[in-house]
């Protein structure tokens, strides 16, 4: 277990917010993973940001926890119109989020490079 160490990673990549889980969150404790979570979501609300990308590729397996502060983020971007983008996600845990039916919710890609590429196609033109 890791104590204060960033579960999730925020940068910026060609103006579309992405953010990177670092692992799953059985390294971290609960409690880090969703203040961490809380707070990554105020920075969306106070950005005003409305596409963000999360790109799963760091890990092949996300648990609950992960996956909802994951849809957290997508809950944050959809009340302002937004959309949220998955990409990277392993065969697991594809099968995983279309259990949940989070996928009809959450666009899946591949590679990054691929969601960076529709993101910046939904930014441009939301619908």
């Amino acid at each position: 277990m890791t104590n204060n160490t960033k579960s999730i990673e925020l940068t910026h990549q060609n103006g579309i917010t992405v953010l990177t889980p670092m692992g799953d969150t059985l390294s971290y404790r609960d409690i880090d993973v969703q203040r961490e979570g809380m707070d990554i979501n105020q920075q969306l609300k106070t950005a005003g940001t409305q596409v963000i990308i999360v790109d799963m590729s760091r890990s092949n397996y996300f648990g609950s926890l992960m996956i909802g502060v994951i849809n957290s983020f997508g809950q944050t971007v959809k009340q302002r119109n937004g959309q949220m983008f998955l990409c990277g996600a392993s065969d697991e845990m594809q099968s995983v989020l279309k259990i949940m039916k989070l996928e009809s919710l959450w666009p899946h890609f591949p590679k990054l490079a691929d969601a960076l590429k529709v993101a910046k196609a939904w930014k441009a033109d939301p619908k």
